[in-house]
């Protein structure tokens, strides 16, 4: 979060600047003129602004990674012994973070790939900036846009289901990207139920805390604030620990079982 803070800080006074020329004050400008000079400033600097835009997210991605990867390397080292600390997570972070990260490329390549479902229908109307101006006028090939663009989310849906298991294959197993693809596939037809009932509740639990913080984070800061902290504290942990012991428990590997501790309590 602090990365992307000051990022979007960074590229907003790049922008500023570019697109003022002068030592213009953002404070006694109006929206529409703010947002007129960061415009101006990205269109008269397209290729440096992309790449910028670009090399941070993919900076961003790999951190992502890295800290993914240790936040699985917890969740293991949890469920196979019962404890865990921080240092495994940066020890499974460092051995598992680049690979981890040319998975999510993978990925991220495949989902984009839908973008074919899109093709016809953008090809039928022609000219998108008639739609983008005139949005409730009628235009010839809207149509077969919209079924793309439907075809195109079920495909995203279900890519998505089907390689979920793909990263913790990679983690707990220590495999190649492709081999993690390759075996979160594999996992999925063996255990398609498994992995559904998973993604639906990790799904269903973000989209409840998204709803409660539409509807009553706009009432009170104080919801606002706890269902902005919620996914991170709550959900991202919880769901990272569901998909581990699921691979480990659909690979038929040895889990830690705390009632070991009520048979011999002097051992512990």
């Amino acid at each position: 979060m602090i990365l992307y803070i000051f990022f979007f800080g960074l590229i907003a006074a790049l922008l500023f600047t570019s697109g003022s020329g002068s030592g213009i004050d953002p404070a006694t400008l109006s929206d529409e003129e703010l947002y007129s000079i960061l415009w101006n400033g990205f269109t008269s600097n397209i290729p440096g602004s992309i790449a910028l835009i670009l090399a941070f997210s993919l900076f961003g991605m790999f951190l992502q990674s890295f800290f993914t990867a240790g936040a699985i390397g917890m969740a293991k080292k949890a469920s196979e012994t019962g404890d865990t600390v921080f240092s495994d997570m940066f020890r499974s972070g460092s051995k598992n973070g680049f690979r981890l990260f040319l998975t999510n490329l993978m990925l991220a390549l495949l989902f984009l790939a839908g973008i074919v479902f899109v093709v016809p229908g953008a090809l039928a109307i022609g000219d998108l900036k008639s739609l983008i101006e005139s949005p409730e006028m009628p235009v010839e090939g809207i149509g077969v846009l919209g079924i793309g663009i439907l075809f195109w989310t079920i495909y995203l849906l279900v890519l998505n289901i089907v390689l979920s298991i793909a990263p913790y294959a990679l983690v707990i197993d220590e495999l190649d990207p492709l081999d993690a693809l390759k075996t979160g596939y594999r996992f999925f037809k063996e255990n398609k139920l498994d992995v559904f009932f998973i993604w639906i509740i990790s799904v269903g639990l973000a989209f409840v805390n998204g709803l409660i913080s539409e509807v009553l984070g706009t009432q009170s800061i104080l919801i606002s604030g706890i269902t902005y902290f919620v996914p991170i504290f709550i959900l991202q942990p919880l769901t990272a620990v569901l998909w581990t012991r699921l691979y480990l428990v659909g690979e038929n590997r040895e889990l830690y079982n705390p009632y070991d501790l009520l048979s011999d309590p002097e051992g512990f």
